[in-house]
């Protein structure tokens, strides 16, 4: 097993492409491809999931190696500066993987991170999006150093730290002439002879349980008559007439009532926790440390 076959793996599943991974280690693809083949031949398990070769992502198996395999790289740097005069932590050199939350609108964590690296500039991030099941069982397993998922998600247990990152409630999203339109709020009795539109199950469970529930609790079934995929998807179902469709408050980047044409109203008897935290384990990386001193102070710029 070589180290640079190492190498290329983590870069494949940092960037889930084949062709990225290639020119920024600038060999070629069927280079890569063959080296990443050899892996999994000598391993005797498949790493990657190849069934849209644009959007490649880990197996079960592959994500259990990035985690060790990262854990090795960690180590060969940490060993090839220890006799350095300045210590092996030089430069400040680090990786730091966070997990955020699949169509939530992260845009002023970004703006923290590029504050953060003009005083680290060779810490680099790793970002990727997950569902909140997901976001939590890797940072369990420490695919994650760091993750931003829904305080409901986030295990009870003395393992992992919490802080509040952004608070965040349920809405609907209506079109803008709909008969509730005039209003800021509404309560989910307002739903009784509504079509409502609702994330699928497996990607959004609180959201699909909770709104199910709640009607139940105000002496109706919910008319869910539209299932989809994503935000975006159930939006364009609602622009077009088709039914209320729901979000989280965090979801909203400024711009998607006006992309839709669209408008968002608070239900007021949302009152079970459904704020942003960000969660992490106690590790080994300083600079992770660093980041969380940094958000901490600066968390005003998220509001």
């Amino acid at each position: 097993m070589k180290l640079s076959t190492l190498r290329y793996f983590v870069e494949v599943a940092t960037e889930n492409s084949f062709t990225k991974a290639s020119q920024n280690l600038f060999i070629s693809q069927p280079t890569l491809s063959r080296r990443i083949q050899e892996l999994e031949s000598e391993l005797g398990v498949t790493i990657f999931n190849r069934n849209n070769t644009n959007n490649i992502i880990l197996s079960p198996e592959g994500k259990q190696l990035l985690v060790k395999v990262r854990d090795v790289l960690d180590q060969i740097e940490s060993i090839s500066g220890m006799f350095d005069p300045e210590g092996p932590n030089k430069n400040n050199k680090a990786s730091i993987k966070i997990g955020c939350l699949t169509n939530f609108d992260f845009s002023k964590l970004y703006d923290l991170i590029e504050q953060f690296k003009t005083q680290y500039p060779n810490v680099k991030f790793i970002i990727e999006q997950g569902s909140p099941m997901e976001l939590n069982d890797g940072l369990l397993n420490r695919t994650y150093d760091l993750v931003l998922n829904l305080d409901n998600y986030i295990s009870n247990n003395d393992v992992l730290k919490t802080s509040l990152y952004k608070n965040n409630n349920l809405q609907v999203a209506i079109q803008n002439n709909h008969r509730l339109a005039s209003k800021q709020e509404i309560q989910f009795s307002d739903l009784t002879d509504e079509t409502l539109i609702l994330i699928e199950r497996n990607k959004s469970p609180l959201v699909f349980d909770y709104v199910i529930n709640q009607c139940l609790k105000h002496g109706f079934h919910a008319k869910a008559n539209y299932y989809v995929k994503n935000l975006d998807e159930g939006l364009s179902k609602t622009s077009l007439g088709e039914g209320i469709s729901f979000l989280y408050s965090g979801m909203d980047n400024g711009y998607l009532s006006k992309k839709y044409r669209v408008k968002f109203l608070n239900l007021n008897e949302e009152k079970s926790s459904q704020n942003l935290v960000y969660a992490f384990q106690e590790n080994n990386n300083p600079m992770l440390d660093e980041f969380l001193n940094f958000v901490h102070q600066n968390r005003s710029d998220l509001y």
